[in-house]
């Protein structure tokens, strides 16, 4: 009996950081798991390419050089304390390395947004990287926790 007990326990952990789609297979990424979840598909994105994503976040926006990055991410654990950020890169343009594709605007940063977008991938000066090409990204007045922590 006890094996029994503790194998279901095991199972609804497992259970419980295992991906979640819903009925319309969007997986969510859900704020009591969140770093757990983003974590899953960075380390087998091969997996979610192609899927759709949704995960709801603060709107940070990035230069480098004349290029500009475009993040929903939440602030998290980090080397040094609190400095951490988890969430996926984000971009309009289903073609990332094309700029003149990029049509539509984002909001300001720092705007509570809900991001919808299928998983893709890009190779940028030799390094692989992931990023959501966007469906829908919408201000939500209410915020979700800023900090996570799992």
């Amino acid at each position: 009996m006890k094996k029994l007990v503790l194998v279901s326990i095991l199972f609804a952990l497992f259970m419980g950081c295992s991906e979640k789609a819903d009925d319309s297979g969007i997986v969510e990424i859900r704020e009591s798991m969140f770093i757990t979840q983003i974590n899953e598909i960075n380390l087998n994105y091969r997996n979610y390419l192609g899927r759709t994503i949704k995960l709801e976040g603060y709107l940070k926006h990035n230069f480098w050089g004349e290029s500009e990055w475009f993040y929903v991410i939440r602030d998290a654990p980090g080397c040094c304390g609190d400095d951490g950020q988890v969430g996926f890169e984000i971009s309009w343009n289903a073609d990332y390395l094309n700029p003149e594709d990029e049509l539509r605007g984002y909001p300001n940063p720092d705007e509570w947004v809900e991001a919808i977008g299928e998983l893709k991938n890009y190779n940028f000066l030799g390094t692989n990287y992931i990023y959501l090409a966007l469906s829908e990204l919408n201000v939500l007045e209410t915020r979700g926790a800023e900090y996570v922590t799992r």
